[in-house]
Formats: C-alpha cells, sequence, structure tokens
C-alpha cells in the first residue's frame, strides 16, 4: 500500500492510517492521539527482548509534538530503519518536553527505550558496569546501558549530557562516531551497537544551569539537533484540561498568563507546560489564580524584578496583586 501524499509504501492498511494520522505532511499541529503503535521489525527474538530488561514506553494521549517535529522524527526513523547511524541532540527551554519526545518516539514505534540520566555519573567507568560486594566476594555487574546499546532498534536517551565531567563523556566518543564500537576492559570485548539504535541526547544551557561546557568533538558527533519549543496558547491549554479536568476558560487564563510573561524577554522569566499543570492542579484544589501562581512561580523567584513582572502580568489579567506587591517593593 502506498501513501497518496508521498508515495512511502506501507505493508497494512493500519501502518499506512497510522502514518497518515502522524507522520505525513498536514497542515496543523496536532497532540498525539491514543492510538496503538505500528512495531517496527525488529531482528531480535522478542526472548532476547524481555531478557534484556528493557521496555517500550506507554503513549502519551496529551503530550504535545509540532507539525515540523512530527516530520522530523519520521525522517529520523526512516532513516534508522535503513541502516544508518543516527545521534540527535534535543534543546529547549526547561520543561519544554525534551526527555518526553524522545521517550515518544520510542513509543509510537514500539521501540525498546533506556534512559541515563548523566548527571549522576563521576566515572567513564560507571557506563559499563561496577564492581560489587556480595557475602565478602567481589563481582563484576555489567550496567544495563550496555544491554541497551546491543539491543537492536532501541532508542538510548543520555538525559542532560552537558551535567558531567567532559572526561565521563570521552568513553562515549566511539559508541557515537562511525566505528559505533569500543573496547571495554572490563567486560574484555568489544562493545557494538546494534542495527537501528538511536542516541538521543538533552541538554539545557544559559545561566540558569549549572552544567560544564559541551565538547565540541561531542557536539559534532550529534549531526541532528531539533529545538523543543513549548507547545502554543491553545495546545497548552487543552494539555492542561486534559491532564488536570479544569475547566477550558481558566486553562485559557493560565495560558494567558504564561503568554503575558513571555512578552518581557529581557527578564529571562518563563513558564513551562509542567509549572503551568502545577498551577492548574491547585486550582482543582480550590486554590484562585493568584494563589496557583503563587505557588508554581513567583514564590521561586530570587529576583525582584521578575517577581514584580510576574505579579504586573496578573494585574493585567484582572487578579488583585497590590499587598503582595507592596510587600515585594517593601
Amino acid at each position: 500500500m502506498q501513501c497518496p501524499q508521498c508515495n512511502q509504501k506501507f505493508e497494512t492498511e493500519r501502518a499506512l492510517v497510522f502514518h497518515q494520522r502522524m507522520f505525513c505532511a498536514r497542515k496543523t499541529p496536532v497532540l498525539v492521539p491514543a492510538i496503538a503503535p505500528v512495531p517496527e521489525p525488529k531482528p531480535l527474538p522478542r526472548r532476547a527482548v524481555i531478557a534484556s530488561e528493557l521496555s517500550v514506553p506507554d503513549i502519551e494521549p496529551n503530550f504535545y509534538i509540532s507539525q515540523t517535529d512530527i516530520e522530523r522524527l519520521d525522517r529520523i526513523a526512516r532513516r534508522s530503519q535503513a541502516g544508518e547511524m543516527l545521534n540527535v541532540m534535543l534543546r529547549g527551554p526547561k520543561g519544554s518536553g525534551k526527555t518526553t519526545l524522545a521517550r515518544q518516539f520510542a513509543a509510537l514505534r514500539s521501540r525498546t527505550f533506556y534512559e541515563i540520566h548523566c548527571g549522576s555519573l563521576v566515572e567513564p567507568e560507571q557506563w559499563f558496569g561496577k564492581d560489587r560486594l556480595t557475602n565478602g566476594e567481589t563481582w563484576y555487574r555489567m550496567a544495563r546501558f550496555i544491554t541497551a546499546v546491543e539491543t537492536a532498534y532501541t532508542v538510548v536517551l543520555l538525559d542532560e549530557v552537558n551535567r558531567p565531567h567532559p572526561e565521563v563523556l570521552n568513553a562515549l566518543f566511539g559508541l557515537l562516531d562511525w566505528r559505533r564500537s569500543m573496547w571495554v576492559d572490563d567486560l574484555q570485548r568489544d562493545v557494538r551497537v546494534a542495527p537501528g539504535v538511536i542516541f538521543f541526547a538533552t541538554i539545557n544551557e544559559g545561566e540558569g544551569y549549572i552544567v560544564n561546557p559541551l565538547d565540541d568533538a561531542l557536539r559534532e558527533r550529534f549531526g541532528r539537533a531539533i529545538e523543543v519549543k513549548y507547545p502554543p496558547k491553545r495546545e497548552t491549554a487543552k494539555i492542561l484540561v486534559a491532564r488536570t479536568g479544569i475547566a477550558r476558560a481558566v486553562a485559557d487564563r493560565l495560558a494567558d498568563f504564561r503568554e503575558g510573561v513571555k512578552r518581557k524577554p529581557e527578564l529571562n522569566l518563563s513558564m513551562s507546560v509542567r509549572q503551568l499543570q502545577v498551577a492548574a492542579e491547585e486550582i482543582r484544589d480550590g486554590a484562585d489564580i493568584r494563589e496557583a501562581i503563587m505557588v508554581s512561580l513567583v514564590n521561586h523567584l530570587a529576583d525582584m524584578e521578575q517577581k514584580k513582572a510576574a505579579l504586573a502580568v496578573l494585574q493585567h489579567l484582572g487578579e488583585d496583586v497590590t499587598e503582595i506587591m507592596h510587600e515585594v517593593e517593601g
């Protein structure tokens, strides 16, 4: 079967319908629908996947992916299936969905998924395993990271890849470049990246993050980069309603608040979907909008100018913040 829009071929009608809903050219952005994913072929037998202790993540029906990113991910998936080596950098502000985007890429295509928080690594050897002590005896346990890179079609997420010391990341160079392999002394063998494995990495950059500069040699190994942005106002309101059950009118006001904050870029102040969801949960549990914004954003701010800016936006939306403004200015 062939897609009439892009001429891509599919073996089943179900696969064609899924492609047309999610990945073919569309005019409007979409929320990921709650439909079953289309599995990709895997050369490993099912028992091997189960034994690896890896799993396919669940689809999040209320996660927003822009049409542009849908098309980018579709191209990445097709290149992966064709056997190309792919490393993808995900950049964007806090709470924009970088980590979830990689997880949903795996979920929607029935790929096994492995995530490692790079900031927890302090030594290069931790990528591959560590010595364990049991009943007075020392033994070596191989890290699940090795299992992930050796399991075909796995999505491997290096979360916050610029958190650890650069020397920790140097250990990955052989896996991320054309060699797609490296010798591990503790295992006394080569570790080889399996067919179809995709490395995603997330990165936070800016004054608000305690991170290390990303080595140019590592950055160049991630040939593709996706700038993940916050959902548009209308889609943000839909997400808040779906996730918390608040009224659409209230969700619209929260989205309006974020838009008002966004108009002051000089203050480096933003409000992520994650923070808006906290505000929505507070409202659902009885708080008014002013209190919800105080708890989810304003009370976190140490910079007085940022606090004043956030309160000014609340005031513009019709909330009485006179008393709180006096406290901040005093």
